[in-house]
């Protein structure tokens, strides 16, 4: 405050000791004049000098709300359940859930998903119910911004398991770096985003065969060496609709499983229901080119489709 009154001061004495100096020729109209008018200029100016510093040394409320805003937490809850019943009886239930954060050049963004599934083929018989779907992630990622979030290092760490693929656990750390190509905003709404990652993954996979009978597996622990490329497009068609495509390779580079090719694509599309609900439907795709093997001659499939149908809430 007393800086602020300081400075106003010096300000408005300055250039009132300048509207001062008029040439003695003028009339004393002429001169009145000329000293008014450098006076109200030399009042704005202190006025326009006291507001900076106001700002400077308390920012406005509305400036504190908004800083407050983009630092907050933002993400979203999503469920899914597909239940048949008649001749046969399945059970299907997936979930997901997302939290990011972002300060001025850094953010933090953690994922979950999983699915479980349980049919019974004849439900006029006394089959067994089985298994179809036993599978869950968890991640958490790390990124520091360069020039104005075109370019961006991070870490990431990570654990899953798909126990249908014989896939007991597997756990990864990983280390790249993001390029952002498109980043279009119209106000609060963002329209384009696509980023690229490409990064070094390192890692410990355990496999077991859970399904039909339990039983070892040839090679339990595998130790995990794999460049990843890895692309994020959205795009909203309004404010109530949009697009999200998520497209990752990963290839191993060592022995037992040298030349195994993993790909994942989780295409998704969003309807707002509500200002916080949405309706989505999802396509998940799991390809893996050496699905680990287990005993009985049950070969497992490369290719994993679930197509979703569920609501989102955000926050």
């Amino acid at each position: 405050m007393f800086l602020t009154l300081a400075l106003t001061a010096v300000l408005a004495q300055s250039d009132a000791a300048a509207a001062a100096t008029v040439p003695a020729e003028l009339s004393a109209t002429d001169r009145t004049v000329i000293a008014a008018e450098k006076a109200a200029a030399a009042a704005e100016k202190a006025a326009e000098a006291a507001l900076r510093i106001a700002d400077f040394v308390a920012p406005t409320a509305a400036t504190k709300a908004e800083d407050k805003k983009k630092e907050g937490w933002i993400g979203n809850l999503g469920v899914g359940l597909t239940f048949i019943t008649g001749n046969s009886q399945t059970l299907t239930l997936t979930g997901s859930a997302s939290a990011d954060r972002k300060w001025k050049v850094w953010a933090i963004g953690a994922r979950l998903n999983g699915a479980y599934g349980l049919t019974n083929p004849d439900t006029n018989a006394t089959a067994a119910t089985s298994t179809t779907a036993r599978r869950a992630s968890a991640s958490v990622r790390a990124d520091r911004s360069f020039g104005e979030s075109f370019a961006a290092i991070y870490v990431q760490v990570g654990s899953e398991f798909d126990h249908m693929k014989n896939v007991e656990s597997r756990t990864m750390g990983e280390l790249g770096a993001g390029l952002t190509f498109f980043n279009k905003k119209e106000g609060d709404l963002e329209k384009l985003y696509l980023r690229v990652d490409l990064a070094l993954r390192a890692g410990y996979e355990t496999r077991f065969q859970y399904f039909p009978v339990a039983s070892s597996v040839t090679d339990y622990g595998i130790v995990i060496l794999a460049p990843r490329a890895a692309f994020t497009f959205r795009w909203n068609f309004n404010k109530d609709v949009r697009l999200t495509e998520e497209l990752e390779f990963i290839p191993f580079l060592l022995a037992p499983t040298l030349g195994r090719l993993l790909i994942n694509n989780n295409t998704k599309l969003a309807a707002k229901l509500t200002e916080n609900l949405a309706l989505t439907t999802s396509v998940l795709i799991n390809f893996d080119s050496q699905p680990p093997e287990g005993s009985g001659g049950l070969l497992r499939k490369n290719t994993d489709v679930a197509l979703t149908v569920g609501l989102e809430a955000s926050f």
